[in-house]
């Protein structure tokens, strides 16, 4: 009798544990990976971003283009509550993904710079696309 109590105690106190998230944990200065229309949140603040649109203007690989163009996105960047949208580009005819090729704006005392926008479009590739935005976020 003594074991089954034992037994059951250990059986509740270890099902009341929480559970363990296999979401990767997203801080203030990582370089983060944002698929469309799936939201982020970055783990030591209250932060949530959410990759809502993309209106693909950039040059495809393989063509010729008289303005290289550029692809831009939209986002909801939310502290708390309070939610910005916001937008940035990414620069056609750039391959570089360190920066080069993003844009950076400001939201709610933050700074967000898209690094590059994945999938750089290439010729004869109209289809749906899974786009990502490579994306860094520090405080002012």
């Amino acid at each position: 009798m003594k074991l089954l109590t034992l037994l059951s105690f250990f059986v509740i106190l270890f099902s009341a544990c929480p559970k363990v998230s296999n979401q990767p944990t997203n801080n203030l200065g990582d370089t983060i990976m944002v698929p469309i229309n799936q939201p982020i949140q970055i783990g030591s603040e209250k932060i949530s971003l959410l990759f809502t649109d993309v209106r693909e203007g950039r040059c495809p690989t393989g063509t010729n283009c008289i303005q290289a163009g550029k692809g831009k996105i939209s986002m909801d960047f939310a502290v708390g509550d309070a939610v910005s949208p916001i937008t940035l580009e990414a620069k056609g005819l750039c391959e570089d993904e360190s920066g080069k090729c993003g844009s950076i704006t400001n939201a709610q005392g933050y700074i967000i710079k898209l690094l590059y926008l994945y999938p750089y479009p290439t010729a004869g590739n109209n289809g749906k696309r899974d786009y990502q935005a490579k994306v860094i976020i520090t405080k002012k």
